[in-house]
């Protein structure tokens, strides 16, 4: 099964998905234990598939495990101090990701990957945001 961009283009994205593991540890400083899953474990199915990415089940776990961890932050972040501040930063980030598969769809790989790199580096300034504010529930 072939990759699904070139070699140069796929580290890169995998290159930003260490910035998911940047999050996890600064939730982890911070104590937030319950939304401290979110990043361990997009940075897991990140890591795992953006190392060599193909339609294998390995991008299938990524997007549920992504899709899944995105609406249970987006859902614990309305009882944070920064919780406005974080959906308009999230709001920009996840735009990201369709704009990268409009790009895909038209040939232009590049762009594709610029738009999934600024998705990553957008989340997670929301997140290191997000983490710093107290959750209150």
């Amino acid at each position: 099964m072939g990759v699904i961009l070139h070699k140069k283009q796929y580290i890169l994205i995998y290159k930003t998905s260490y910035l998911t593991l940047l999050s996890f540890l600064y939730s982890l400083y911070q104590e937030h234990y319950n939304i401290s899953i979110v990043p361990g474990s997009i940075f897991v199915g990140a890591i795992l598939y953006w190392s060599k990415p193909d339609y294998s089940w390995r991008r299938y776990l990524d997007m549920a495990i992504a899709k899944t961890c995105i609406i249970y932050q987006l859902y614990m972040a309305y009882y944070n101090d920064y919780a406005i501040l974080y959906y308009f930063i999230a709001t920009i980030g996840l735009s990201c990701y369709p704009l990268g598969i409009y790009y895909y769809k038209k040939n232009d790989y590049w762009n594709s990957t610029y738009s999934h790199m600024a998705m990553h580096i957008i989340l997670n300034i929301g997140n290191i945001i997000l983490y710093s504010g107290k959750f209150n529930y």
